[in-house]
């Protein structure tokens, strides 16, 4: 299991607040709501994604109220999109993502709060405070909540899933021979057939990841590649891969909140992990339908599915 296997590589959590004042705030804590968010960047600016239950809603007021975010109804959620462009928490979003280890977990509103859940690198931990003394200190009642050593990626998927539960999902796929060319490909050329990565974010055609390598293939410096941590085998680096950009980007359009994103290689085995709230399961699924149809080359296999909660106790 993916999760399983990266869940305590990077060393550092970081868990920060702030408080923010739109409308969109204003009716979630109006209505004692929780909502989970994904924050996506685009190369004209960003916008971020809101998940929450839909239960005990006035969904007219809801419409009236919230209509400038493109709000979707289902008999279980609510999904709304909010513009980010030209905000300074975007501006800071992005200086967090361009941290080479920086991977953001979740992010959620509770209580008139923003809580950033985030992982890194130890060896990041200044260029970290620094953006974050640097483009965050004068957001409203900011706070840093936690700064430590890390408990695991599955340990803050359980704290998110205790506000917001979430399933794990992990689909396998077969790699077809055509995007299999080494030496097209510098990512299979140095670190080979198997390793691991976490997704940071994708900007259009550019996806950026922090990678785990198994073989240790890489040897020297290389422009194309961050090194993170030589002797822990971690690199950060931009890839290209169509069903992974239209898992999110169809995600995006649906408004899907869809968290960690790992992926795997074994030979031209691929495999993509995700979180997602229970409350969108239908919707995500649809997206996969969709997906196993687009890329019949890939022989799309729904390998495991499960609560956090017992994927963490086990």
């Amino acid at each position: 299991m993916i999760i399983k296997e990266i869940s305590g590589i990077l060393d550092r959590q970081c868990i920060f607040s702030f408080a923010a004042s739109s409308r969109i705030e204003e009716f979630l804590l109006e209505n004692g709501i929780t909502s989970i968010l994904r924050i996506r960047v685009t190369r004209e600016g960003g916008f971020a994604i809101f998940n929450f239950e839909n239960e005990g809603i006035d969904e007219e007021e809801l419409h009236k109220t919230l209509k400038d975010y493109d709000p979707q109804v289902t008999s279980d959620s609510v999904m709304l999109t909010m513009d980010l462009k030209g905000t300074a928490f975007l501006d800071a979003f992005k200086s967090l993502n361009k941290v080479p280890s920086v991977v953001i977990d979740g992010v959620l509103f509770n209580g008139g709060y923003y809580y950033i859940y985030m992982r890194f690198h130890s060896v990041d931990e200044r260029k970290v405070g620094n953006v974050l003394k640097e483009k965050m200190i004068d957001f409203s009642r900011f706070a840093i909540r936690f700064l430590g050593k890390s408990s695991g990626l599955l340990s803050t998927f359980r704290e998110i899933s205790a506000a917001i539960p979430l399933k794990y999902v992990e689909i396998d796929t077969s790699v077809p021979p055509s995007f299999m060319k080494i030496a097209n490909d510098p990512v299979l050329k140095n670190l080979g057939v198997s390793w691991n990565r976490e997704l940071k974010y994708l900007l259009e055609d550019e996806i950026r990841a922090v990678y785990y390598d198994k073989t240790a293939l890489l040897r020297g410096k290389e422009e194309w590649i961050n090194e993170i941590s030589q002797k822990d085998r971690i690199y950060e680096t931009a890839f290209s891969n169509p069903l992974v950009q239209y898992f999110i980007n169809q995600a995006s359009v649906s408004a899907i909140v869809t968290l960690g994103v790992e992926q795997k290689l074994i030979g031209n085995t691929f495999s993509i992990a995700t979180v997602v709230p229970e409350m969108v399961m239908p919707e995500f699924f649809n997206v996969v339908y969709n997906a196993s149809k687009e890329f019949k080359d890939w022989k799309i296999d729904i390998h495991y599915v499960d609560l956090i909660e017992n994927l963490a106790s086990d």
